[in-house]
């Protein structure tokens, strides 16, 4: 289980970055956070009083459950190759 969780929340993180990378590199103005699903958004540049970002709980859930499906699969295709 802890393998599970510790994969689930590395594959969250390694490809929000790597994501967050890629679309700043081409978009210079949008910073998303979360692959498959942005679940953070932010814009720029942002005008005082302004509010250029916002944030989706459920995209947040559904990339987690994404990524521990996958890690599920991954911790048991190892197990039954080993």
């Amino acid at each position: 289980m802890k393998l599970k969780l510790s994969l689930t929340f590395g594959l969250l993180i390694i490809s929000s970055l790597l994501w967050r990378m890629y679309v700043m590199a081409t978009l210079s103005d949008t910073f998303p956070v979360g692959f498959p699903l942005q679940f953070y958004l932010a814009w720029g540049p942002c005008p005082p009083g302004q509010q250029c970002a916002e944030f989706n709980w459920m995209w947040l859930a559904l990339d987690i459950l994404f990524w521990y499906a996958v890690s599920t699969v991954g911790v048991w295709l190892w197990q039954k190759r080993a």
